[in-house]
């Protein structure tokens, strides 16, 4: 039932979205504290996508598979983030956070979904009809958020948005309830009848509850970026480990030395890079210079390879090293 044991599945892939809700209070704090924990945030992004780049490039699999997709994406993504921010800064941006908050609500549905697969007994109608629930209840909240008259604006840049007229927003928000209502129904009927697979509804549930909680109880931007952002980094990095740790144990057959050698060459990495990430953007934060928003187009790139290296037609090793 569990991807790796109960205790690590719920430390980092199913309870972080819920628990980071106890830090909501921090909306009415100074700025000062809203601005570390955006910096905590950012630091745990910079392992999130280090982590990332291990996972594609420890070896050429991803290279041989496809390319096109795997590498020379990132080449043509980071070139047109230098050519995007030198033309209009905001619109760069707007790119950067809007991707990224869809990015993070799909990684949930994701990882429900994974639970699915490691039971093998999926329902085609089920999963359907879990899909457009699920996903409406992810992003509805956020579309009912751009209802509120404040900007939106992300360290020293504003951003591209859109007003949403208060009345749909009533009505957004009246759907979600109505939604979740039917989901939970739903779900409890497939209980009873031994057919809900339990770890999937806790991560889609704690994810809709936390999105939605975020989405609408915090006025400063930063804060709900961080709050959101923060989880999906944990679940990430916990399940590229199991990954990481899967193929070598199951696919290379690597004895247990050899994979501890692997997880400190790992860190080392992943500590290196989020070093030059973190200065990066703190720099950019002030200068702004389109060469820098090039490299930090490597985020977009990671946006971009996410939605193809969790799916097990464009990954040949996704099956083998998760164990689904």
């Amino acid at each position: 039932m569990w991807l790796r044991s109960a205790r690590f599945d719920l430390s980092w892939l199913i309870l972080p979205p819920l628990v980071v809700l106890l830090l909501l209070p921090l909306d009415r704090a100074n700025q000062t504290v809203i601005a570390a924990l955006g910096l905590f945030s950012l630091l745990l992004s910079g392992v999130h996508i280090a982590t990332n780049w291990t996972l594609l490039y420890r070896d050429a699999t991803f290279y041989r598979f496809d390319r096109m997709r795997y590498v020379h994406m990132g080449w043509l993504i980071m070139l047109g983030s230098v050519l995007l921010s030198m033309w209009d800064l905001s619109l760069f941006m707007s790119v950067y956070v809007y991707w990224g908050l869809w990015h993070f609500a799909r990684q949930h549905w994701g990882i429900a979904m994974l639970y699915k697969s490691k039971t093998g007994k999926r329902r085609p109608q089920e999963d359907r009809i879990d899909r457009w629930l699920v996903h409406l209840l992810l992003f509805l909240p956020l579309l009912v958020q751009f209802a509120r008259p404040e900007a939106f604006g992300f360290y020293t840049i504003t951003l591209y948005r859109f007003h949403l007229p208060p009345a749909l927003a009533e009505i957004g928000t009246i759907l979600w309830w109505i939604l979740l209502g039917g989901w939970l129904v739903y779900c409890g009927w497939r209980y009873a009848r031994g057919q809900l697979t339990l770890p999937f509804f806790l991560t889609a549930l704690f994810s809709i509850v936390s999105l939605a909680s975020i989405y609408w109880l915090t006025h400063n931007f930063l804060l709900m970026y961080a709050l959101i952002s923060i989880p999906h980094s944990l679940q990430y990095i916990g399940l590229a480990g199991h990954y990481h740790d899967g193929k070598n144990r199951r696919i290379l057959k690597w004895a247990g030395a050899r994979n501890r050698r692997f997880f400190l060459r790992f860190l080392m990495f992943t500590f290196g890079y989020t070093m030059i990430a973190v200065v990066l953007v703190r720099f950019n934060e002030q200068f702004h210079s389109p060469l820098i928003y090039g490299l930090l187009g490597l985020t977009i790139f990671h946006f971009w390879v996410e939605l193809w290296s969790w799916r097990s037609k464009y990954n040949p090793e996704l099956r083998d090293a998760l164990g689904v």
